[in-house]
């Protein structure tokens, strides 16, 4: 059996998957906790997608300013993304999951841009939030809240490049990581670096308390 993980961020010109854009979007795809596929690309908006000025601050993003090569149209972006997700038949006896901080934003975001334009984007159907996650084993020891970036000062992450859908997917995986041991019979490779992972994650803990 593998276990198959999509690690997922988009950045967006909203809240709102009808009315706003998807501008930029990270996938990684793993099995058995080991990278084998990475999609990323910007996006360029519809004529018709609203963009909030308060999200691009955010992120950084200036769609007005890209060129036709520089980002995908959003329908064959939208192919793409629905070709990079391969989801296993029950059969196979494979698990996958979507994991996101706060995954409920980023799967309905994914569904209702696929379906803004007439692509139906199968995402897996069990699904991991790192939000949750930190929340029931960090917050106890001392994180402020569940917020990325707050959850980077805790844990002594870098926020160069912060809210760029790249950087947050590769934070992501490295939460998932350090939060998350192998199963039994991964490698041992595997299982020392999640020893070392909790050893890093003990004294980000020392240092937060002193």
């Amino acid at each position: 059996m593998n276990i198959i993980h999509y690690f997922v961020d988009c950045e967006t010109s909203g809240f709102f998957p009808k009315g706003n854009a998807l501008l930029e979007i990270c996938i990684v795809k793993t099995v058995n906790r080991e990278e084998v596929a990475r999609f990323y690309s910007k996006i360029h908006p519809h004529p018709a997608d609203k963009i909030e000025p308060a999200a691009l601050e955010k992120n950084g993003l200036k769609p007005s300013k890209w060129s036709k090569e520089e980002a995908l149209d959003p329908v064959v972006a939208a192919n793409r993304i629905k070709d990079f997700f391969e989801i296993p038949s029950k059969e196979s006896g494979d698990k996958c999951y979507l994991v996101a901080h706060n995954v409920q934003f980023d799967a309905r975001f994914l569904r209702g841009f696929g379906k803004k334009h007439d692509v139906e984007i199968a995402l897996p159907y069990m699904q991991i939030d790192t939000v949750q996650l930190a929340a029931a084993i960090l917050i106890p020891l001392g994180l402020e809240n569940h917020k990325m970036d707050t959850i980077r000062r805790f844990l002594g992450i870098s926020s160069e490049n912060a809210h760029t859908a790249t950087k947050d997917v590769e934070d992501l995986m490295f939460l998932f990581a350090l939060l998350v041991p192998p199963k039994r019979d991964t490698c041992n490779a595997a299982a020392l670096a999640w020893c070392g992972n909790i050893a890093y994650l003990i004294e980000r803990i020392k240092k937060a308390l002193c």
